[in-house]
């Protein structure tokens, strides 16, 4: 009976993200919300790739880049899959924010978004 193989990515939380981000790290953090969700508030920095366009993303970045991905949603879910996705086409270095934008915001961090 195979083994159900386990994920190539490991999780971040929110301090050592927030860290990682103030100290100019390489990095890129990946929303993987929808558009409309994005654009009513995320961590700044972010950028917005939702599920459909992954791969797309992963193939155009390549394995060539340096640095670490980060991927997000709203608490954990989305930004699991969008990993999912990214390590499945050879992205390596793939981290998942634990809690998501949920975590970030109790944590009283900042958001961009409208007003």
């Amino acid at each position: 009976m195979a083994t159900p193989s386990q994920p190539k990515f490991d999780y971040v939380v929110v301090k050592v993200l927030e860290r990682l981000l103030k100290d100019g790290s390489a990095l890129t953090l990946v929303d993987a919300r929808t558009s409309e969700e994005f654009a009513e508030e995320h961590v700044p920095g972010a950028i917005n790739v939702g599920t459909m366009e992954l791969a797309e993303f992963a193939e155009s970045r390549g394995n060539t880049s340096v640095g670490l991905v980060v991927t997000m949603c709203g608490s954990t879910g989305r930004g699991e899959k969008a990993a999912e996705i990214l390590c499945s086409h050879g992205v390596d270095n793939v981290q998942v924010l634990q809690g998501g934008l949920k975590a970030w915001k109790n944590a009283g961090l900042p958001t961009s978004g409208p007003s």
